[in-house]
């Protein structure tokens, strides 16, 4: 069954490639600048040079074993799971190989880590098994998701959005194309519509785009160039990260914009020096 999000409100989790950390703030917290803002923070073990340079994703999840735990994936060569309470790494891969740009877990276990180049979808048993068991391409995949109300895996990457169907438990674990959305840009982001089952979103080089999940349709939302991640709080307001070209790395930025449930533009926060490349709500829920 799925978990539905009783909240209207949940904390903003942001990947920070400046610091290489991650920053989860409060939704009511007016200036982000402020340490107060911060109601939890993680720091990658590495920085430049290392394979944690470029923290791309983060995302909370539930596990029987860790209790909540955290994903990160840096497109550098890394992926990996902590604890939320503890801080403590207990998985992680070295992709040298690879840019790992999105990290998803989905049912028994299984770690799904999506890397840009060369293009391709690997899937880990976890437990310490740092090799992957599975992999499947597609060009340029930037962004996976879980839907447990569809019991289905989303992957995006260059045109595609694709749904695949699970089989298998572990290490057993195989994936089959249910179908395929096809846009024009590169795809960049994939997020739940929170409070709305049956809609997906998906940002690409030209735009935000809502998904209808069953009729395989979707409307561009925002033509905003440089959309890095959207979302929305369950009680409507949407998130938005967007490339400013403010930083060393030119694709991310120090703010965060928040826009009312129908797309028009409300207000932001900035984090001075900060370059957020994504943001997600802090909550393991998918609705």
């Amino acid at each position: 069954m799925t978990r539905y999000a009783a909240r209207t409100s949940h904390p903003i989790a942001t990947a920070d490639q400046a610091t290489n950390g991650v920053l989860v703030f409060d939704p009511d917290a007016a200036d982000w600048s402020r340490g107060a803002a911060v109601t939890w923070r993680w720091s990658a073990p590495g920085g430049a040079g290392t394979s944690w340079q470029h923290l791309s994703d983060v995302r909370l999840r539930r596990t029987r074993e860790y209790g909540r735990v955290v994903l990160v994936a840096a497109s550098g060569g890394r992926a990996a799971m902590v604890r939320e309470d503890t801080g403590a790494i207990v998985w992680q891969t070295i992709t040298p190989a690879d840019s790992p740009y999105a990290i998803e877990r989905i049912p028994g276990g299984v770690i799904v880590v999506a890397s840009g180049a060369p293009g391709r979808l690997r899937l880990y048993a976890g437990a310490g098994r740092t090799a992957p068991f599975r992999t499947v391409p597609l060009p340029r995949a930037r962004g996976v998701l879980y839907d447990p109300e569809h019991e289905a895996l989303w992957a995006i990457g260059a045109g595609r959005l694709v749904r695949f169907a699970l089989s298998g438990r572990g290490a057993a674990t195989t994936l089959t194309e249910h179908s395929v959305v096809r846009f024009e840009g590169e795809g960049r982001d994939l997020q739940p519509v929170y409070g709305d089952p049956g809609s997906l979103w998906f940002t690409d080089t030209y735009g935000v785009y809502r998904l209808d999940v069953a009729a395989r349709r979707y409307r561009q939302v925002d033509g905003s160039n440089g959309v890095s991640a959207y979302t929305n709080q369950p009680a409507g307001t949407r998130i938005r990260a967007r490339s400013e070209a403010a930083g060393p790395r030119g694709w991310g930025g120090p703010t965060i914009d928040f826009l009312g449930a129908d797309g028009t533009p409300a207000y932001s926060r900035t984090r001075p020096g900060a370059e957020f490349a994504t943001v997600r709500l802090w909550t393991p829920d998918f609705r």
